[in-house]
């Protein structure tokens, strides 16, 4: 049934291709599934335009059940652009995101709240020999 969908399965192909995270995956295989129930295709001059200059491509002119997948591409695009600039300019450390600050932030938390639960039991023993000890 993929056939039917031409439209779709270029940009789906073209998705597969720079597939990075897992969530790329996920909206690529959620991609594929409403290719084969939809019976609706995407132009194809909407997709030539898409996929030769996805720079200037506004995702508003997609219909509906097909937005959020040209956004996603269109944001795969833009991360690969990122990525290949930096690996030109020889950076090798990982640019800040919201998300890495974030979870730095909880694992700390985390972290003290585990040493502080650690010293915990031993405190306690301490003291339980020191009272044994004095009696």
């Amino acid at each position: 049934m993929a056939k039917a969908n031409p439209g779709i399965g270029r940009l789906l192909a073209a998705m597969r291709k720079m597939i990075v995270e897992v969530n790329d995956q996920e909206i690529c295989r959620r991609l594929e599934i409403l290719q084969n129930s939809e019976k609706e295709d995407l132009a194809p001059s909407l997709m030539k335009r898409l996929l030769e200059s996805p720079e200037d491509f506004d995702a508003r002119e997609v219909p509906e059940p097909y937005t959020q997948y040209v956004k996603h591409y269109l944001y795969m695009v833009k991360r690969d652009s990122r990525e290949k600039a930096r690996d030109r300019d020889g950076g090798d450390a990982p640019t800040p995101t919201r998300r890495k600050k974030s979870a730095a932030g909880k694992s700390a938390g985390r972290t003290a709240a585990r040493k502080s639960a650690r010293e915990k039991p031993d405190a306690e023993k301490s003291r339980a020999t020191k009272k044994t000890a004095n009696q």
